[in-house]
């Protein structure tokens, strides 16, 4: 049984798969820690885009950054 969820936590601890452990060394350049920021990072630009928990991500459509070089996808 999941504990309730605290709003004010700060601190927690999760068991990761090793599937989870993949993504958030991926996302962090081999740091846990910075995975993990860059996914929460992520997450707000998904959410400002229109993604709501449980949505289908093919219906948003993402724009990319103008200010970042993206000329290989010209």
């Amino acid at each position: 049984m999941v504990r309730p969820c605290k709003i004010d936590t700060v601190h927690f601890r999760r068991t990761l798969s090793a599937a989870q452990r993949v993504q958030l060394l991926a996302a962090g350049a081999g740091c846990l820690s910075a995975g993990f920021n860059e996914i929460l990072d992520a997450y707000c630009k998904l959410w400002a885009a229109g993604y709501r928990p449980g949505a289908d991500l093919q219906n948003i459509d993402l724009v990319i950054n103008a200010n970042e070089n993206h000329s290989h996808l010209e």
